[in-house]
């Protein structure tokens, strides 16, 4: 089978939907699928992929201009029809709205099937009223439950938790005794991602254990930099909220017996806690999307309501009270990952769906 990864990227990192891409690419590749990637730019991303043998086109209609679902400019569309055909796609697996408004359409004139992984109901029901053809993966089964309420084909809709790699090898216990855990969180400095609650919980942490408390390490960048660093000044906490900007894979080198906080107030399938859980870090995470459904007890860490800065507090110091008296095994973390969530799972429930999107694949329309 040959499936092209649509995607819009960026130049300077590889974030978070593009590491995404690249391991799914790298495990459906090892599956002995016939990979290859259309972006609307060159940089790390394509580079990554360049090192794993995996073709990438750059096509500059891929980037979306006007609004959403609105038809694409003949020429943006004619381009992308050229660049699926020099990579053979069978198959076309859009990861981004902008990159699906662009390509769909593309793939719909020339007849190749279409899948769409995202989790905005009402975006998907506006593409579907515009006559554009394709499958939708949700990576939430609240969302997909959300899209089957709305009287969506079940030949449409699929639901696929997000997958990320294994990590080589559990934590040692020696490991875990010597080390003092601190706080990791990573994630963009922006509003959605909650870090200002975070920080103040931080002075209700630092109330309960005084000396004895923990770093909040902060790997990100953003909008909203100068302010949190202004609010971590304003509450006195320079020496216990660190800043250390984007660091690429940043788990891989922190101890996987520090904590990772997650206090986002949205989001749909977060691939850091699964990082965290193949590491077997304990994790503080706010309760939306898919959280609940990858953390399902309190052996895994523990799940907050978003925005209580009290409960986030109370719920570190709860966990770093198990970890001192050796109550949490990050064993049952790391199996949890390698039951359900490594990109290997991913790569074949994919596989599942794709082969069932190409048994639906609507009558020949008039070649482009």
């Amino acid at each position: 089978m040959r499936v092209v990864h649509a995607i819009n990227s960026s130049a300077t990192n590889i974030a978070g939907i593009e590491r995404h891409v690249l391991y799914l690419a790298i495990a459906q590749k090892a599956r002995g699928y016939s990979v290859g990637a259309v972006v609307d730019r060159a940089g790390m991303f394509a580079d990554a992929c360049h090192q794993h043998g995996i073709p990438v086109v750059v096509a500059h209609g891929l980037t979306q201009e006007g609004r959403l679902w609105e038809p694409p400019a003949e020429q943006a569309v004619q381009q992308l029809i050229a660049q699926f055909r020099s990579l053979g796609a069978e198959l076309i697996h859009c990861h981004t709205i902008q990159s699906a408004a662009q390509a769909i359409p593309a793939g719909n004139r020339i007849n190749i099937p279409c899948v769409l992984t995202f989790n905005g109901p009402s975006l998907v029901m506006a593409a579907k009223r515009s006559g554009l053809k394709f499958a939708t993966i949700l990576v939430s089964r609240a969302r997909f439950e959300e899209l089957k309420m709305r009287c969506m084909s079940e030949n449409d809709i699929y639901y696929v938790p997000n997958g990320t790699r294994a990590a080589p090898s559990a934590p040692s216990q020696e490991t875990c005794e010597s080390h003092r855990p601190n706080l990791i969180l990573v994630g963009s400095l922006i509003p959605r991602k909650g870090i200002d609650a975070a920080i103040l919980a931080m002075v209700a942490l630092r109330q309960k254990r005084g000396r004895d408390c923990p770093i909040l390490n902060v790997y990100g960048d953003g909008d909203q930099e100068k302010y949190l660093k202004e609010m971590v000044a304003v509450l006195g906490l320079n020496d216990i909220v660190r800043f250390w900007g984007f660091q690429s894979n940043i788990l891989e080198h922190c101890p996987s017996t520090d904590i990772l906080v997650m206090s986002s107030r949205s989001e749909t399938g977060p691939q850091v806690i699964l990082e965290a859980m193949s590491r077997g870090m304990p994790i503080v995470a706010t309760d939306v999307g898919e959280v609940a459904e990858m953390l399902t007890d309190r052996r895994y860490g523990r799940i907050v309501p978003v925005d209580s800065i009290i409960a986030l507090a109370e719920a570190i110091e709860s966990l770093l009270s198990d970890i001192a008296d050796g109550q949490f095994n990050p064993d049952l973390l790391i199996e949890r990952h390698r039951s359900y969530y490594t990109d290997e799972k991913m790569a074949e429930r994919l596989e599942a769906v794709y082969k069932q999107v190409l048994l639906t694949k609507p009558p020949q329309n008039i070649p482009g």
